[in-house]
């Protein structure tokens, strides 16, 4: 429950009329999520890409080419109110090499930067942005929280749960600090 017995979904990102998250914030936490995908990336051994935990799930390249795209496609596509352009963004990586994925995501990161650059602070709470699959609307702030913040640190972490399984020496401060452990 948020403040004076509201429902915490009911009030956005603003408590009282108090933004309590800046579009800088949530830009950089998203930005920091997609540092921790290129390191998780450089932690990778050999054989991984073509690892899929069961036949319906995505192989290692595949949820790399998603990692590339999720967060400035998302975005995107909730700012525009278009869920179709989601599909152009799938289209730039769909042939993407495992190699190419630090560009790739260094791209995203710019792509991010510029997107908040260009929003205006009030809009995380005024701006109506479509939830995917058609399930209704919600502030352009909670929809980028629930959404393309969510998904990058979503499948940051299936990455790091793949290359763990495929032998990767890594821990926690890996996932969480896109660091390897001090001793």
């Amino acid at each position: 429950m948020g403040q004076r017995g509201a429902p915490a979904a009911k009030l956005g990102l603003a408590i009282d009329g108090v933004l309590v998250i800046t579009k800088d914030q949530l830009s950089a936490a998203m930005l920091r999520e997609c540092d921790i995908c290129v390191h998780l990336h450089s932690k990778l051994p050999a054989g991984a890409l073509d690892y899929r935990p069961t036949d319906k799930q995505r192989s290692t390249l595949e949820l790399l080419r998603y990692l590339a795209i999720c967060g400035i496609a998302g975005l995107t596509c909730m700012a525009e109110a278009d869920w179709k352009r989601f599909a152009e963004f799938s289209e730039r990586v769909a042939d993407m090499a495992a190699a190419d994925f630090p560009a790739e995501m260094e791209r995203q990161k710019a792509s991010i930067e510029a997107f908040f650059v260009g929003l205006n602070e009030a809009a995380l709470e005024t701006q109506a942005a479509p939830l995917p699959g058609g399930r209704g609307t919600t502030t352009l702030g909670l929809a980028i929280l629930n959404g393309p913040f969510k998904w990058l640190t979503a499948y940051k972490l299936q990455l790091f749960l793949y290359a763990k399984a495929c032998g990767a020496e890594i821990g926690t401060a890996n996932a969480w600090a896109g660091a390897d452990r001090q001793v």
